[in-house]
């Protein structure tokens, strides 16, 4: 691309180029592959193989204390880059849908606040009635475990997606015609 400098000089820059959508939907599924093996792993969503019972094993949580926030951390990481990802070739970078992504968990960690759930899910099971929706989220609000670690790693989530995003979109020369 060329560009003219104040002093009327022109000179040939290389265009700063964006990173290509599929990138992010690829980063943003190993993210989620990730947070799905801390729930199949350590959270009991695969049993124990029957073999390392018998053998007497004792089979360790995997992910150790960065599984107890890791799917916190990921989740708003991830939907914002597929989030990303949906924009038009030359838009600008989605960092408004990493704000809103990281305010969806913060606000989903805060109504599992034992002073929050139990009136936030009386009042979804009256909008939504007690089966289905209403009771999942019912359940989610009452049965889940607010911690603070949540905020911080939904939180961090969002920022580093923008962080992401902002590697991934160079700024262009601002001076270019």
């Amino acid at each position: 691309m060329n560009v003219r400098t104040s002093d009327g000089i022109r000179c040939i820059a290389p265009r700063a180029r964006a990173t290509a959508p599929w990138a992010h939907v690829v980063a943003a599924s190993l993210a989620l592959l990730l947070g799905g093996l801390v729930y199949a792993l350590d959270r009991g969503g695969l049993p124990q193989a029957r073999w390392a019972t018998l053998a007497g094993w004792v089979v360790a949580p995997w992910f150790g204390a960065v599984g107890g926030w890791l799917p916190s951390f990921v989740h708003p990481f991830a939907f914002s880059l597929f989030t990303a990802a949906l924009r038009a070739p030359g838009a600008r970078p989605a960092y408004l849908a990493c704000a809103a992504w990281g305010l969806v968990n913060v606000a989903f960690e805060l109504g599992q606040h034992p002073r929050v759930g139990p009136a936030l899910a009386a009042h979804l099971q009256a909008a939504f009635g007690p089966t289905g929706v209403g009771r999942a989220l019912a359940d989610y609000f009452t049965l889940g475990r607010f911690d603070p670690a949540d905020l911080a790693a939904a939180t961090a989530g969002a920022l580093a997606a923008a962080a992401w995003l902002r590697a991934a979109h160079p700024k262009e020369d601002r001076h270019a015609h």
